[in-house]
């Protein structure tokens, strides 16, 4: 099964119309410049893309997910926010992020990067480096491999792909330390 096709089935189960966005967003969002141009990495449905509007920012939203990128537009729409967002469908497993060298305020992903390689997980990185302006900043947050029950979890559910690297099913899932 495709990524899209995957994630796609994934958001139609768990979509909720009253999503609410992340208390990571939150505190995030006040270290943001403001009116800053921010790229979601993984957006899913748009929560913390909606939050970000509200609060005066313009998003570009990528997700590999059209049907999750359909319902951040039909919400930014309804609640009149849509003039400040872009969305893109683009798989990260594959493609380069699809935005200009040194161009964006804000990098931001909530844990969305956790289904990469260390291979693909560090040329992620690096093109999250080549986006971000002078000064600009990543907000990403990870699940972490000292989480002793859910490496557990992996290592009696899942096929070892490299270390701290698993494939659950047909979807490989990460947990990097820093170093």
């Amino acid at each position: 099964m495709y990524d899209a096709t995957r994630w796609d089935l994934i958001h139609q189960k768990n979509h909720k119309e009253d999503e609410w966005h992340s208390i990571y967003a939150e505190e995030k969002e006040k270290l943001f410049p403001r009116g800053a141009m921010i790229v979601e990495l993984g957006s899913g449905t748009g929560a913390d893309a909606i939050y970000f509007l509200k609060q005066a920012h313009h998003v570009i939203a990528l997700d590999v997910s059209t049907f999750a990128l359909n319902v951040l537009q039909e919400r930014a729409k309804k609640e009149n926010l849509a003039q400040k967002l872009t969305t893109q469908q683009v798989d990260f497993g594959i493609h380069n992020i699809p935005i200009k060298n040194d161009s964006v305020d804000v990098c931001y992903s909530r844990i969305s990067l956790n289904y990469f390689g260390a291979k693909q997980t560090t040329k992620i990185f690096s093109d999250i480096f080549r986006i971000l302006k002078p000064g600009g900043t990543a907000y990403l947050s990870f699940k972490s491999p000292d989480d002793v029950t859910e490496m557990e979890y992996f290592e009696k559910s899942s096929a070892l792909y490299e270390p701290n690297v698993f494939i659950e099913g047909e979807m490989l899932r990460s947990r990097f330390t820093a170093t």
